[in-house]
């Protein structure tokens, strides 16, 4: 995979020992400054496992190159790595190797723990001379300062060893067109190289030193045999010593490092314990109290800090509140208990505030740089505390600040260190991931305890509703069985005498009183019609349902048969599909067909020719014409007591036989709609909820099916 200007490609222990070097060497350098300007923040350098971007470290080195005013300061920095403080624990196992060309033989591994985007190897190409091809890994760009701070570290390699600078040619340079970087490194002899040739010098003229003086002269031969064996003894004694001391040394250094390998694994399998003790302690917790309760207490028992604090965001969150602590008297809790730490912008903010709204850990090792900071009253109270140093780290889940956890040092007796700041900075997720997880259940159970209430009101509000609903129904159905029945007789009485002073007195009255007593008498025929068809509506309501096979096609060919007869002349096509058999009440049927069926005749009449056309398609039955028709917009009226959608003077009609219709398929479980177009004709649908085939019928069902009529 190609690499690109912000893939993290560089280890933070690179930029670590440039700010080593910065304090010893720079002190009026402003490191925050620097970091800011890279944007590098002290805790990824801290962390070992931190990598950084080519862009970060370009940004770095310009600023550095700025405020130090030495271009050649990469290649110093890599020079640094000779000094005990330079590589940490990397100079005890470096030192542990035989000498300097050892170093360049594990290059290869020694060079993937600080840099990603290239790759070293080494080879002997003479008695002190050593090449290394450094090949970078596609689409890594570096740039040439990296070159010197590379040529410092193999300084340092040898400084390491007590030797001279090294003689170091870079023949090929990627920044000069080459494809890889290459170096030739030679140096001189070192003190033991220097005795091991001496003794083998020594050992070659023993020899060719007494057989010349054997010949010469025999007086000579045995003192100067004594003397050069004298000589090759001596220069393999001082080569013995030299070889011991280095060999104590390389195990010494070897030892001290493993030394710290076993503490510092013996510190991370704890640390480990205690994550993963968390972790199974919140597993089995979902109330907040009592997860921060039982957070305290595997603190408590792992952490050697003595005191710590978890502050979290409010309800209101507005600011920051003690939700749990350990290692602090009553009376003190109760103190940090009323401490509320405001976060909004206007307000100034403390330390704990600040690492809260950054998200950033922050290690103080001297009270007194926050007191600046920091309320009089809240930095009296952690002075009268004991309090020197501290850490705090935010408590963020999934991107959000949910608080701010705090440890100080009353056990420790010393500053605190980056390990420290690590160690709480890997708890305070582990921390929060509970926390959000307690937020969300006590939000559910909110959420279901407000669903159950509100469920229980709507049951309440639902019956007292249908109860109502109810009572009016019966009202409604007794109203409309009184004023049904109240009205017809004195409607009867009205038209009745307006027909009686038609026939009796119609000679003595003038054009203009008859064409009133015909009035009369005509609304009180539509009026009584009218109650009729309120009565049916009743009558639909309270009919018992006879449920069986019904074959409908067979009902329209009777139907249209008797409306054919009322007006033979008209020019009228019908279209019945046969064998449509529904399950339903015969005589509600009936009804729906007659009504359906007549308005289709009904409104058909101004057509020159009819056409009226029944059938299902897909379990839908319809009845369509090709009569007046009805805008959509009005659809909602169409089955409404009392609405019609022609004047009177158009088409005669009382307004229920829609409204009927609808409470007699209801009835049945089925539903009914129309669909029209003004002056194009109407289809009217309905479903019910089963339907069979013809051959379910009984035979005589069957026989009495009419065929289709067509004038």
């Amino acid at each position: 995979m190609a690499l690109g200007p912000d893939t993290p490609l560089y280890n933070s222990r690179i930029i670590g020992l440039f700010l080593k070097l910065l304090r010893e060497k720079y002190p009026q350098v402003d490191i925050g400054d620097l970091l800011n300007h890279a944007q590098m923040k002290k805790w990824e350098v801290a962390d070992p496992g931190h990598w950084f971007s080519q862009r970060q470290i370009d940004l770095f080195t310009e600023k550095l190159v700025l405020v130090t005013g030495d271009p050649r300061i990469a290649r110093e920095a890599g020079r640094y790595a000779a000094s005990p403080e330079g590589l940490g624990s990397l100079h005890s196992f470096i030192l542990g190797l035989i000498g300097p060309e050892y170093v360049f033989f594990v290059m290869h591994k020694l060079a993937r723990k600080f840099s990603r985007s290239s790759r070293c190897s080494s080879r002997r190409i003479g008695p002190r001379e050593i090449e290394v091809t450094v090949t970078f890994e596609p689409g890594a760009k570096e740039n040439p300062y990296q070159c010197d701070n590379r040529i410092g570290y193999f300084e340092a390699a040898f400084l390491l060893f007590g030797h001279d600078f090294p003689r170091i040619r870079h023949t090929e340079c990627i920044f000069k067109g080459a494809e890889v970087c290459r170096y030739n490194i030679s140096w001189n002899p070192s003190l033991i190289s220097r005795l091991i040739q001496a003794r083998r010098l020594s050992l070659l003229l023993l020899p060719l030193s007494s057989l010349s003086l054997f010949f010469a002269g025999g007086k000579f031969f045995t003192p100067s045999l004594t003397l050069a064996l004298f000589v090759y003894l001596l220069f393999t004694l001082l080569l013995h010593a030299q070889e011991r001391k280095a060999l104590l040394s390389s195990l010494t250094n070897m030892r001290n490092s493993t030394e710290k390998l076993l503490v510092q694994t013996q510190d991370n399998c704890d640390n480990a314990r205690m994550i993963n003790e968390i972790g199974e302690v919140l597993s089995t917790r979902t109330d907040l109290d009592d997860i921060l309760k039982s957070v305290n207490q595997v603190l408590l028992k792992r952490l050697d800090y003595g005191r710590g604090i978890i502050f979290l965001l409010d309800q209101d969150r507005q600011a920051l509140v003690l939700k749990g602590c350990f290692g602090f008297s009553e009376e003190h809790q109760l103190k940090l208990e009323q401490m509320v730490l405001p976060i909004a912008s206007g307000t100034p903010h403390g330390v704990l505030v600040r690492s809260f709204l950054r998200q950033e850990p922050l290690l103080i090792n001297d009270l007194s740089e926050v007191k600046a900071r920091a309320s009089a009253e809240n930095y009296a109270f952690f002075v009268g505390l004991g309090v020197k140093s501290f850490i705090c780290a935010p408590i963020v889940c999934e991107g959000e600040s949910l608080g701010v956890f705090a440890v100080d040092d009353m056990k420790r007796g010393g500053e605190l260190l980056q390990s420290d700041l690590n160690l709480i900075q890997g708890i305070a997720p582990v921390i929060g991931i509970a926390i959000r997880n307690a937020m969300h259940l006590a939000n559910e159970r909110r959420l279901s305890e407000q669903l159950r209430k509100a469920s229980e009101l709507l049951e309440r509000r639902v019956d007292e509703r249908t109860s109502e609903l109810s009572h009016a129904n019966q009202e409604l159905e007794f109203l409309y069985d009184s004023v049904s029945h109240d009205l017809r007789t004195p409607i009867r009485v009205i038209y009745g005498y307006g027909e009686l002073l038609l026939e009796e007195y119609g000679m003595q009255l003038d054009a203009t009183a008859k064409e009133y007593l015909k009035c009369i008498i005509s609304g009180g025929e539509r009026m009584e019609a009218t109650l009729d068809r309120m009565l049916d509506l009743s009558e639909i309501r309270q009919a018992q349902l006879d449920l069986q096979p019904v074959d409908l096609s067979r009902i329209a060919h009777g139907i249209m048969a008797d409306l054919r007869i009322a007006d033979y002349k008209r020019e009228l096509t019908v279209n019945i599909q046969e064998d449509v058999v529904v399950i339903g009440d015969e005589k509600l049927l009936t009804r729906v067909m007659e009504n359906l069926l007549g308005n289709a005749w009904k409104y058909t009449s101004g057509k020159e020719t009819s056409v009226i056309s029944f059938g299902m398609r897909d379990g839908v039955c319809y009845v369509e014409d090709n009569g007046e028709g009805f805008d959509m917009a009005q659809a909602q009226r169409l089955f409404l007591p009392f609405q019609r959608l022609h004047g009177d003077s158009e088409i005669a009609g009382h307004g229920f036989g829609l409204s009927i219709v609808r409470k007699m398929i209801e009835r049945m479980g089925g539903q009914v709609w129309g669909e029209g177009k003004p002056g194009e004709g109407a289809t009217f649908y309905f479903t019910l909820p089963s339907v069979v085939k013809a051959e379910a019928l009984p035979p005589q069902a069957s026989a009495d099916a009419g065929e289709p009529v067509s004038h």
